[in-house]
């Protein structure tokens, strides 16, 4: 067994230069074609491109073809957002005050359910509650509702997760000081799993926005999310608007991710400094 460890312990290199490679296989690559392809003066997304030009990066920022989509889809997933934070937070809070471990595990199994039941299903669930309320006019509702209702699991599980690293001692010393649930909850907790809250919301975002088979379930014909008319345009004719569309989303998923991350180890660092 040592002899084994001490064989495993001096090949480690390769082994993470090989789990790097694949990596970069697996994620580097295809995101380098796909920008590659966005500027080309073909018209049609092949690779390798030829030429350069960034027309097509023009035609997304500036067309109303893809700005409206893209408006929409960034006011559902906001809205989405903020439910799905309010709620998942405010639940993982509450499972974490149970007492009885076989009521805290049940509610952490209803709460991450939704993982479990395939967006189709969930799309046509909630297509035929709008149909038996006659919701017509309220198929954008229904469409947050489904994006909330998908994003909740990971707001839950990155919240709870947080609590457990929570210092107990701490919500006992304030209790001790006078202070009710509310306060310690405001003051004390909320302030701790803020970083944790921020990853989480932006986290939600990118799930949500990115969701394409709700939309296609839930909106009115000729009306449609980024994510619907990028698969429309993906079965008409892949054009490098295309890529370029996908590009700018990947780039701005990026953004938000890494400026989250820094956010929140800005937002620790604060809190631990004396």
């Amino acid at each position: 067994m040592t002899a084994l460890r001490e064989s495993l312990g001096k090949s480690g290199w390769a082994v993470r230069l090989a789990a790097g490679l694949a990596a970069f296989i697996l994620f580097a690559v295809p995101a380098l074609v796909l920008v590659a392809t966005s500027w080309t003066e073909q018209r049609f997304a092949l690779f390798p491109p030829k030429g350069f030009t960034l027309e097509w990066f023009g035609e997304v920022l500036t067309s109303k073809k893809w700005l409206q989509p893209f408006g929409r889809s960034a006011t559902v997933a906001a809205i989405g957002t903020a439910l799905a934070v309010i709620l998942g937070v405010a639940a993982a809070i509450g499972v974490s005050r149970l007492r009885s471990s076989r009521a805290a595990r049940a509610w952490r199994t209803v709460m991450i359910l939704p993982l479990a039941v395939p967006p189709i299903a969930l799309g046509v669930g909630l297509y035929n509650m709008g149909r038996w309320l006659n919701l017509s006019d309220g198929r954008m509702a229904l469409l947050i509702l489904g994006q909330m209702i998908s994003a909740l699991p990971f707001v839950f599980v990155l919240v709870a997760g947080a609590i457990t690293r929570l210092d107990p001692n701490l919500h006992k010393a304030a209790q001790t000081l006078g202070a009710n649930s509310w306060l310690i909850i405001r003051k004390v907790e909320l302030p701790l799993l803020g970083p944790t809250i921020l990853a989480a919301a932006v986290f939600a975002f990118v799930v949500i926005f990115d969701e394409v088979v709700l939309a296609v379930f839930l909106l009115p014909p000729g009306v449609e999310t980024l994510p619907v008319t990028m698969l429309r345009a993906s079965q008409e004719t892949m054009t490098p608007a295309l890529t370029a569309a996908s590009t700018v989303v990947s780039l701005l998923a990026v953004l938000l991710l890494g400026g989250s991350q820094m956010v929140g180890r800005g937002k620790k660092g604060g809190a631990d400094a004396p």
